[in-house]
């Protein structure tokens, strides 16, 4: 017999886990080739930095991929972005192999960019 505390903690957690994967991402950035989001409930520190979850969508797959989901965290003093975890997925949303990026890869700022509007997310 489930008691009623019991099944009151059960709904708690059910409501938090579905916020976490449904309300989670929040666009910040879309043009012709990418819709970008952020999981607004995935900053962290990084070994001093703050790091963030992003979802980079190909609005045209790119060599079998649908898109990508990667950790970024930012040097904001030295105004750098790096990806120190990447997840490829395909068309249908599958997860590919992930890729711990040990040393972490420095992704280029250029004005106006998605990467600078990533590395703002980071560093505001």
């Amino acid at each position: 017999m489930i008691t009623r505390n019991a099944l009151s903690l059960s709904l708690l957690f059910l409501l938090m886990g579905s916020h976490t994967a449904w309300g989670a991402w929040e666009l910040y950035r879309e043009d012709e080739s990418v819709v970008a989001s952020v999981n607004i409930l995935s900053y962290e520190p990084y070994h001093g930095q703050p790091s963030v979850w992003v979802r980079w969508h190909y609005v045209k797959p790119k060599g079998g991929e649908g898109g990508v989901k990667i950790q970024f965290t930012a040097s904001c003093s030295q105004h750098r972005l790096f990806a120190i975890a990447t997840y490829p997925y395909d068309r249908a949303g599958d997860y590919l192999k992930p890729q711990k990026n040990q040393p972490p890869i420095e992704y280029p700022l250029k004005p106006d960019s998605l990467n600078d509007a990533t590395y703002r997310l980071l560093c505001r």
